[in-house]
């Protein structure tokens, strides 16, 4: 689905709407004002969760081993003989 983008004034006029839809919805409302430095991404809690739990497994390395495993067409893994402790 398209990115909506909104002024700050439509987007606080709407704002509860606002709210319902990047909720029930998953994508993200731009609000762009004419300064840069105001601009902002309003997005729902579960989807910020997400990206944090995300952006953190990028950082620990994690998503760079699930990657390898994706590309192993060895066959069955056995999740009990992994080393969850190294993820």
């Amino acid at each position: 689905m398209a990115n909506k983008i909104f002024n700050p004034s439509n987007a606080r006029k709407n704002f509860y709407n606002l709210l319902k839809e990047v909720n029930e919805n998953h994508y993200e409302i731009e609000i762009v004002s004419d300064k840069e430095e105001n601009n902002a991404v309003l997005i729902g809690r579960k989807d910020w969760e997400s990206i944090k739990e995300t952006l953190y497994l990028e950082e620990q390395g994690v998503l760079d081993v699930v990657r390898e495993r994706e590309k192993d067409d060895s066959g069955f893994t056995d999740i009990d003989e992994l080393d969850w402790e190294s993820l």
